[in-house]
């Protein structure tokens, strides 16, 4: 069993989404019971809803929330008319409609209920940008159906459980993988494939929750690891882990192969092609994270594994070099401060304290 994971710039449009239908068609060999997937938002989107979601807390008014709720409903409704069968399309329009509805019912309600200590900030914003991926799922489900490939959403809010660390919830693991399990267990090999919501989950309560930016790449690594599967598979915009940013420097290359512990390394300081909570499910279970490129998909992209093969970056010291903006250096000085026990617990509980509220 594989699980493919595709981000927001693999389906950013009709035809990537109709080349990720591809991918996933040759990838599990046109079988729905070899794998599940995993879908961010279309691209673009979750910043949209973003944007909207702040509005919405602020109480700005106006029309254009409805504006932007209207043009966000119009660009998943013409995508719609390019992936799906016409046979599929009506249902599919339907679905999109409710769930656009959804959408500006809980802007409404934002607008008018506004910030309480049991609606905090980021539960709202949770609420409102959770629709980014519950539309992109219907979309690459009807595009895979549209192969003849049995398939169909899923909604991962009743299957990721967190606590209530709105906007960067923190995933309870065991009851994660317990419930990840029992749902497609219960789907069984012969069931349609499961095109499964990244980025989202939920607390004990019921509540919306989202996993922080990249969430969905943790998404993925805990289907796998609860399904047992035997690769778990990162469709994104580059080749593979990169010897440095593409963007700055010019001769950067595809690192073929990579520990977990390197690719730990590179994800924590700058590296964005790997959300750095990605990697522990799948060490915990052995199971290699491949990642490669929708807009290359022969190339063979970069394989993170249990390996500790000094050789594997072309024989070089460096495996690879990333880097982390915007960074800000404080000096702590004081004539008491070696050898007084408790100080680095102060700092960091002082920064702790300082640090803008998620909720």
């Amino acid at each position: 069993m594989k699980v493919l994971k595709f981000g927001g710039s693999s389906v950013a449009d009709a035809s990537r989404l109709r080349a990720a239908a591809r991918i996933v068609e040759r990838q599990l060999d046109g079988c729905p019971g070899g794998g599940a997937v995993v879908v961010s938002a279309l691209g673009g989107v979750t910043d949209r809803l973003l944007a909207l979601a702040a509005g919405a807390v602020e109480g700005n008014g106006g029309d254009e929330p409805a504006r932007e709720a209207a043009a966000l409903r119009d660009h998943h409704l013409k995508i719609a008319a390019e992936v799906a069968a016409e046979a599929d399309l009506a249902d599919l329009s339907a679905a999109i409609d409710e769930l656009c509805d959804g959408l500006v019912r809980e802007l409404d309600d934002c607008a008018r209920a506004g910030v309480t200590p049991e609606r905090p900030r980021g539960a709202w914003i949770d609420r409102i940008v959770c629709h980014g991926e519950l539309l992109s799922t219907r979309l690459l489900a009807a595009a895979l159906r549209a192969r003849g490939l049995p398939a169909e959403a899923r909604d991962a809010r009743p299957l990721v459980r967190t606590d209530r660390s709105f906007q960067a919830a923190q995933v309870a693991l065991e009851p994660t993988m317990d419930a990840i399990a029992s749902h497609f267990a219960g789907i069984g090999e012969d069931g349609p494939l499961q095109v499964v919501t990244g980025f989202l989950g939920s607390t004990p309560e019921g509540a919306t929750t989202t996993l922080g930016r990249s969430g969905s790449d943790l998404t993925a690594s805990l289907v796998g690891a609860a399904l047992d599967a035997e690769q778990i598979e990162i469709w994104t915009d580059v080749p593979g882990v990169m010897t440095a940013d593409p963007r700055r420097v010019e001769d950067a290359l595809p690192i073929p192969r990579l520990s977990y512990e390197e690719m730990l390394e590179l994800s924590h300081f700058g590296a964005k092609v790997v959300y750095p909570p990605t990697v522990t499910p799948a060490r915990r279970k052995a199971i290699p994270l491949l990642v490669r490129s929708t807009l290359d998909p022969e190339h063979p992209g970069t394989l993170v594994d249990g390996t500790r093969d000094r050789e594997r970056a072309r024989g070089t010291a460096v495996t690879g070099i990333s880097s982390i903006d915007d960074v800000h250096l404080m000096l702590l000085v004081g004539d008491n401060l070696v050898g007084t026990p408790g100080v680095a617990a102060r700092l960091f509980d002082a920064l702790r304290r300082a640090a803008p509220a998620r909720s």
